[in-house]
């Protein structure tokens, strides 16, 4: 029974998540949904200005691999007990899965960014959810639970990383405002789906690393 609880605590949020995303999706290219995000893409496009840019590629930046993984690394080492150094590749490990699985999913939703005219930065693969909002939510998730840090603070960093780096591509040209949110919404669950509190441990058995 213990197993099943914990198991639906887990999976029902990502589920949740997931549905949302797809639900996002299905909407965000036609009706109010679309008539929202391109308005409020529009906003931003037309009142960017050079400061700006420059404060969108600089956030931007620090979405990228090369900055995000040495940041999981430095987290897990730190946040590693004695003898248990296997634990400091789980951020890594986590962050990778995700990045893999949003990958495959916006390949299935196959959303278009913006009109190639409105980008100042030269995207990659398709719009939706965010590659760099998801890997932004994903690293500071698994840096701040791998320090051992919980709650709110957890979910306020994570916020602060969405709405940071997501106003960023939109400024950037890239990404519809809808984009930001399914990549966000997409890292929670996902980090949900790995949190190793969750898990159930075998009788005399420590706590899961993953």
């Amino acid at each position: 029974m213990a197993a099943m609880v914990a198991g639906a605590r887990r999976l029902l949020p990502a589920a949740a998540a997931c549905g949302a995303v797809l639900v996002l999706a299905s909407s965000a290219d036609d009706g109010l949904a679309a008539g929202l995000d391109g308005r409020a893409f529009e906003a931003v496009r037309t009142r960017r200005g050079p400061v700006a840019v420059k404060v969108a590629r600089l956030v931007s930046a620090l979405a990228e691999p090369h900055v995000a993984y040495p940041v999981l690394a430095l987290a897990g080492i730190s946040g590693a007990r004695p003898g248990t150094w296997r634990q400091a590749a789980v951020p890594c490990l986590v962050v990778a899965g995700g990045a893999a699985a949003r990958r495959r999913l916006s390949r299935v939703i196959a959303r278009r960014r913006p009109p190639a005219e409105a980008w100042l930065a030269e995207p990659e693969g398709f719009s939706l959810p965010s590659k760099h909002v998801t890997l932004a939510v994903l690293t500071v998730g698994a840096a701040v639970r791998a320090l051992g840090i919980r709650g709110a603070p957890a979910n306020a960093a994570m916020a602060i990383a969405a709405a940071g780096v997501g106003a960023s591509r939109v400024c950037l040209g890239v990404h519809w405002p809808a984009d930001v949110v399914a990549g966000w919404l997409f890292a929670a669950g996902w980090l949900h789906l790995t949190d190793p509190d969750l898990r159930p441990s075998a009788p005399g058995h420590g706590r899961s690393v993953l």
